[in-house]
């Protein structure tokens, strides 16, 4: 193990594991959505943060965690961790907020690149509606609270601006590269046939949810 490694969940290592592969030098990828949707568990970050690691955030894949909100990320690693230990302090907003940004960067060993706002960094960033009605109300004295507002109200849609490498992606909350309806559309097509492929399995599982599913009552 060594800064090379991105140890992805973690969920079955035991505290004593984690600080090991943290003191190794590798990175870890939590993703506190799809983890607690598929097995209920609190990914182990704050060992992780606690034993020096660099930690940064994942959404995993869309059919166990049901979407690719960072913003929802950020949030849950935060409220998830604050939750488990019984303290409000643990894994503040700033630092979910890190796990987003610099962290990610640093993860895949970008961070001369990209994950903060810096001269020769790319022109990698988003802007923020700070007008938008989750963002607000905004005070800046006696402390700020804009931080706290992206982690634990923002939703996604209060971003207005998007830029990689210079390039305009998204203007306005509009997607400027490609057709938005175009693409959801073309997703949507595509469920009869995943449906049809995972039907036999579908009935197969045993699990609360699938069968009252099967019974309509879902």
């Amino acid at each position: 193990m060594n800064k090379n490694l991105l140890a992805v969940h973690l969920s079955d290592a035991n505290d004593d594991e984690v600080r090991q592969v943290a003191r190794s030098g590798a990175a870890m990828i939590a993703c506190p959505g799809s983890i607690g949707i598929i097995d209920g568990i609190v990914p182990p970050s704050f060992v992780y943060q606690q034993a020096g690691g660099v930690v940064a955030l994942g959404s995993d894949q869309a059919p166990g965690n049901n979407c690719h909100n960072m913003f929802n990320e950020m949030k849950l690693a935060a409220l998830f961790n604050k939750i488990k230990y019984q303290d409000p302090e643990c894994v503040p907003a700033w630092r979910a907020l890190r796990m987003a940004t610099i962290d990610g960067a640093k993860a895949l060993g970008l961070e001369d690149k990209v994950g903060s706002l810096r001269p020769g960094k790319r022109a990698d960033f988003i802007a923020v509606d700070l007008h938008a009605p989750t963002m607000m109300p905004v005070y800046t004295e006696p402390m700020r609270n804009i931080v706290p507002n992206l982690v634990y109200s923002a939703r996604g849609n209060e971003v207005s601006l998007v830029c990689v490498e210079g390039q305009i992606l998204l203007e306005n909350g509009k997607l400027q590269t490609m057709d938005e309806e175009t693409i959801i559309a073309d997703a949507q097509a595509c469920v009869p046939e995943l449906a049809a492929r995972a039907s036999k399995a579908f009935w197969e599982v045993n699990g609360t949810n699938a069968a009252l599913m099967r019974e309509g009552k879902l």
